[in-house]
């Protein structure tokens, strides 16, 4: 098996809000466990709306890869970088994220302040293509 194109998402995420079952195909499909939750679960109506909108862009993220790359035998990774941790402030200085959302991909920063749609695109192609070529 071919190691997976790694997407992260650089952002200020709810802390403890739980996964929900009813996002687990696209979980699944994208092994992105995690990336989305239910919105009308209890425990996030408890987080104030800017922070539920991050976790929102993050599912959009995972939406639109999954729509990008239907139908096509691809594999790819997707991680939520929560920026107030520890571990995703090292990352966001390593790759020198400056305004959120921000997005890399194989360790190279797609977009930072907004979500560039075509690069993200076009990055995770180049990524997997690379991959392809040198096996």
């Amino acid at each position: 098996m071919e190691k997976p194109v790694k997407v992260e998402i650089y952002e200020i995420y709810p802390v403890t809000l739980g996964h929900c079952p009813h996002y687990n195909l696209l979980s699944a499909e994208m092994y992105a466990a995690g990336a989305e939750f239910c919105e009308l679960s209890t425990q996030a109506m408890e987080y104030p709306d800017d922070v539920l909108q991050n976790h929102s862009k993050a599912a959009e993220v995972v939406r639109f890869l999954r729509q990008s790359f239907k139908g096509r035998r691809m594999n790819v990774e997707v991680e939520m970088v929560n920026l107030i941790s520890p571990m995703g402030f090292l990352k966001s200085l390593r790759h020198r994220i400056l305004r959120r959302p921000a997005v890399v991909v194989d360790g190279k920063k797609v977009s930072d302040g907004f979500i560039d749609w075509d690069g993200l695109k076009l990055a995770v192609e180049q990524a997997w293509l690379s991959r392809r070529n040198t096996v």
